[in-house]
C-alpha cells in the first residue's frame, strides 16, 4: 500500500508538477478593464481555497486594444496601472511600461485579449497580436504559457457605442467572439483559453438571467466577476470549480453553484453555449 501511494505521488508530481510540489504558480494578464473584472478579485481566492498558492497580475489600460498594447511595447509609454495580488492583498503602481510587469514575476501564465467592442472582429487582431505575442515572448520565461482570454458579450439593453457592431445582438456578439477566439487559438496555438465569454453565456441561460453586466458590459461585481474569476482558475489548474469552498459572502451558495458550474461547462465546451442546471 504504502508503495502504491508513492507511485500516485510520483506520477502527480510529473503530471501536474506546480501543483503536486504546491509551487507558486504566477500568472499575469496583459489587458484592460475586462482582465480587471476577471482576475483582481476572488481569483485568488479561489486558488487559495483549492490549496494552490498563486500570484497575480493584471497589466491595466481601460479599453485597451491589441493595437495599443503593440504601440505601446514599441515606445514603453508609462500607460499602465500594474495591479498585482499578493497573499491576498492588492496594490497598484501606477504609469509604467509593459516591461515593468514583464519583468516583475517569473510568470508561468500570461493572457492576452482584445478590447470589448471588437473582440469579434479578428481582422482588428492582426498584425498586432502576433507581435506582441513575440515581443512577450523575449521577455518572460520560455516555459510560460500563452493564454487567450475570450471575452463576453454585452447585455441585451447595453448602451455601448461599439454594439451597433453586432446590429444590438447579444448573441450576435457572442457568436462572433467565439469565431475570433476560435480563430487565435487555430492560428497562434495558444494551450490555453479563457473562456470567460462562454462562461457568462451559460450563466445568462439559467433561471438569473440577463444580469450579469453592472453597465451592460462590465461584469455585476458580486456573481459576474465571480463567474469570470471560476472560469480563470478551472482553466489554468485544470481541477474542476464545482464544489470549491470558496465564494463571496455576498452571494448565496445556491448563486455560487450557478456560477461555478456555467464556468465548469465553458472550460469544457469552450466554443458552445451548454445548459446549467
Amino acid at each position: 500500500m504504502k508503495r502504491f501511494i508513492c507511485l500516485v505521488l510520483l506520477l502527480a508530481a510529473v503530471l501536474f508538477p506546480a501543483i503536486a510540489q504546491q509551487d507558486t504558480l504566477r500568472i499575469l494578464a496583459v489587458g484592460n478593464s475586462f482582465s480587471q473584472d476577471s482576475v483582481e478579485q476572488y481569483l485568488w481566492e479561489l486558488f487559495d481555497a483549492a490549496g494552490i498558492p498563486v500570484v497575480i497580475g493584471n497589466m491595466y489600460i481601460g479599453g485597451c486594444t491589441l493595437e495599443r498594447h503593440f504601440n505601446n511595447s514599441v515606445t514603453g509609454k508609462p500607460d499602465y496601472a500594474y495591479r498585482k495580488v499578493t497573499g491576498g492583498v492588492k496594490t497598484e503602481t501606477p504609469h509604467v511600461p509593459l516591461d515593468y510587469g514583464l519583468g516583475d514575476e517569473p510568470w508561468d501564465y500570461v493572457s492576452f485579449q482584445q478590447a470589448s467592442g471588437v473582440s469579434g472582429e479578428y481582422e482588428t487582431f492582426e498584425p498586432y497580436l502576433r507581435a506582441l505575442r513575440a515581443y512577450v515572448r523575449r521577455r518572460v520565461p520560455a516555459t510560460a504559457k500563452f493564454m487567450w482570454h475570450q471575452t463576453w458579450a454585452y447585455s441585451a439593453d447595453a448602451s455601448h457605442s461599439e454594439f451597433p457592431r453586432y446590429g444590438r445582438d447579444q448573441k450576435r456578439m457572442y457568436n462572433s467572439i467565439v469565431n475570433a477566439s476560435r480563430k487565435v487559438m487555430e492560428c497562434h496555438g495558444f494551450p490555453i483559453i479563457i473562456p470567460s465569454g462562454t462562461a457568462i453565456q451559460n450563466a445568462r441561460g439559467t433561471s438569473m438571467g440577463d444580469v450579469f453586466n453592472r453597465d451592460g458590459y462590465h461584469l455585476e461585481l458580486t456573481f459576474g466577476r465571480y463567474t469570470a474569476a471560476c472560469t480563470w482558475f478551472e482553466a489554468i489548474s485544470g481541477k474542476s470549480v464545482v464544489g470549491n469552498p470558496y465564494h463571496p459572502d455576498s452571494i448565496s451558495a445556491a448563486t455560487a453553484e450557478i456560477c461555478q458550474k456555467s464556468a465548469h461547462a465553458a472550460v469544457r465546451n469552450p466554443y458552445k453555449v451548454r445548459p446549467v442546471k
